[in-house]
This record gives C-alpha cells, sequence and structure tokens, in this order.
C-alpha cells in the first residue's frame, strides 16, 4: 500500500493572481516510488488545528522530469490552497502519498497517434502534463488543447503552454476559449459546452480521425463534451475524463444512505502482506470511515468517489458503491471498488489492497 512521505518545497510560484505551482524535491531512493503516469495526482496532507486535512493535486510536470510539479487553484475558504497561499513556504515539508489515478496516457514512443484535450480551468494541470509528455516522448505523435476560462488573467500555465508551442509547432494546436473577455473570432468565445465541441472539431479537425481524448473540467462540462466526441465518432472508451470534484448530489447520497440492513459485516484487510480484521454496521458510514473508528487508518484523499486513492480489490463478499467518478470499466469488472464510497452489503468482505 502507497504510503505518505516527507517531500521539501523547493520552489513556489505565482501562476496568477489565483493559482499556485509549487515543486516538491523527491529524494533519490524515493524516485522509484514517485515514478509516474503523466495525467496522475499526488494525494497530500496536512495538520490544520489539530485535525488531519487531505488534498489532492494534478502533477503538471512531463514525465520523467523531477522535482516534481503541482498547479494549486487557490480557492476562497479552501483549508489547503489558503494555507499554501499564505504560509507555505519554499524549505517547508509536506506529507505526500505517491502519484495515484486512472486518467492518464500510456505511452509509447513507436506511436503515432492524435489526441485531443478539453480541459477548463484547473483541470488544464494534468492535460499539460500529458500533452508535455507525449509531445516529448512520442516523437511521431500530435496534440490539440482546447482551453476554456474565464479570462486571460486566470489561464494558468499560459506561459508552458506557448513555449510548447513554439518547441513543437507542427504538432501541437492550441487555441483558448474565453467566456467573459470578448473577443476578435466567436469560435474563441463562451464555454466549452458541446455545441463548442461541435464548432471547435468542425473548424480544426475536420478530415482528421482523433485516436484519444483526454478531458478535465467540472462535472457538468466532462458530461457534455464526452457526449459530444462520442457523436462525432469517437469510441467511448477512447475519451477520457477526470472531474474536479463529486458532484454535491452524489457526496449528498452518500451520507444519507438509510437503505442497508443494520447487521454486521467482518471486514477483513489484505496490506503489506499483512491481514487485518473489524466489525462495522452496514448502515451509515463508508468502509473508509469505519476502519478509521476501529483504529486502522486506510487510504483516502478526496471522500467524493473522485481520486481513487481509496480503490481497493474485493476478494470477497459484496458492497454498495454509491459514486463512482474513479474508476474505469474493466476495473470494475476486475472487482476494484472505491472504499471512501462503499458500504458493505454481506456478512463478509475481503479487501485486497496488495492486488494493483
Amino acid at each position: 500500500m502507497k504510503r505518505f512521505h516527507s517531500l521539501t518545497v523547493v520552489a513556489k510560484q505565482q501562476e496568477t493572481r489565483d493559482a499556485l505551482r509549487i515543486a516538491l524535491e523527491v529524494p533519490e531512493e524515493l524516485k522509484p516510488e514517485f515514478e509516474f503516469q503523466p495525467g496522475q495526482h499526488l494525494p497530500i496532507q496536512i495538520e490544520r488545528d489539530g485535525k488531519r486535512l487531505r488534498r489532492t493535486y494534478s502533477i503538471c510536470s512531463e514525465q520523467g522530469r523531477w522535482p516534481l510539479e503541482i498547479g494549486v487553484r487557490v480557492q476562497p475558504g479552501g483549508q489547503f490552497s489558503e494555507y499554501a497561499a499564505s504560509e507555505l513556504s519554499v524549505g517547508d515539508e509536506l506529507e505526500v502519498m505517491p502519484p495515484n489515478g486512472q486518467f492518464h496516457v500510456n505511452l509509447d514512443k513507436d506511436n503515432s497517434k492524435f489526441y485531443l484535450g478539453f480541459a477548463a480551468g484547473s483541470g488544464i494541470t494534468p492535460i499539460l502534463s500529458i500533452a508535455k509528455s507525449v509531445l516529448m516522448h512520442e516523437p511521431a505523435s500530435r496534440f490539440a488543447l482546447f482551453y476554456g476560462n474565464r479570462e486571460q488573467a486566470t489561464t494558468m500555465f499560459i506561459e508552458d503552454l506557448y513555449a510548447l508551442k513554439n518547441r513543437y509547432p507542427d504538432r501541437l494546436q492550441l487555441h483558448f476559449i474565453f467566456s467573459q473577455e470578448e473577443q476578435e473570432f466567436g469560435i474563441a468565445a463562451g464555454r466549452i459546452d458541446a455545441g463548442k465541441v461541435v464548432e471547435l472539431h468542425e473548424r480544426f479537425c475536420s478530415g482528421d480521425s482523433a485516436d484519444e481524448a483526454y478531458v478535465c473540467g467540472p462535472d457538468s462540462m466532462i458530461t457534455t463534451v464526452t457526449d459530444a466526441l462520442v457523436a462525432l465518432g469517437m469510441e467511448a472508451d477512447a475519451v477520457h475524463a477526470e472531474r474536479f470534484g463529486a458532484p454535491r448530489r452524489a457526496v449528498r447520497a452518500a451520507r444519507t444512505d438509510a437503505t442497508a440492513s443494520e447487521d454486521d459485516t467482518s471486514v477483513m484487510v489484505i496490506m503489506d502482506g499483512h491481514k487485518k480484521s473489524f466489525r462495522m454496521p452496514r448502515q451509515g458510514e463508508s468502509i473508509v470511515d469505519a476502519a478509521a473508528e476501529s483504529g486502522l487508518e486506510l487510504p483516502y484523499s478526496c471522500k467524493g468517489g473522485v481520486c481513487a486513492t481509496c480503490r481497493t480489490h474485493l476478494r470477497a463478499g459484496e458492497v454498495h458503491m454509491e459514486s463512482n467518478f474513479g474508476l474505469e470499466p474493466w476495473e470494475l469488472e476486475a472487482g476494484f471498488i472505491l472504499a471512501c464510497q462503499s458500504r458493505p452489503r454481506s456478512d463478509a468482505i475481503v479487501l485486497d489492497y496488495d492486488k494493483s
């Protein structure tokens, strides 16, 4: 099982007035553990007011580059982002778990693919890592990136993107769309919705068949862009998506489950070759929370069914999973679940954290 390690902040840069880039130094002995697939994220943990706070941030570095860099949008009232903006300094240490997540590109130097990227706001962070890595490690592949923001002043990594375009002018298409700034051409104005996807595709990708698409942004954008790309002829399993966070309706459902039996379930956890057991009621809290009450800490980060840090294999028994925004269909078929969203539905369950 992946565990938290102390990493030193070696750089902190203001990207926009409300966004940061933070670089984390990884010691040589930990680099094999922190190797990542472009698009993955880092769970980060801090202590605030005596309580443990966890958040997940996507890596914006290209594959193989050190130190690791993450992008942080500063949200009003956001406990970690406000701490990072006002208190975190170069030389400080953060507790960081090795890279995680199923939203990533599988690089192959022999690939000759045409990739699409659709991002909104801070959703550019993993897409930037994917685009950089594809262009660097797949010399015959091409990338078309469509990036939506309210205005240029809030556009994260804009200098990185222009530099990338200058470095790969024939292999990278770069298109910005702004919703709150007047644009010379109408195609560059508005939001990235289904109609805009069709318009952009017809203008810039007509006659070209995309092999894979990567989409990152708020939930509503994910759904409309994915549906539009499938309607344009892409296979559904070729469109990969990652949300900023779980829709509120899903989180509410996880908290108000009143349909389960009150019977207890025996839970066995296999982790790092060891077996540990506890009992929990089938009604109410998730497996992650019930384990914590029993003194067993299971991996988690967002608790919204998005980041997949809590992913585990259900070796035996049955569970009900309230929400899933982090697992691919093949993972569900193979028996993987999100423990932060799952409640037992049988007398006993076995969770195997050692199976990947």
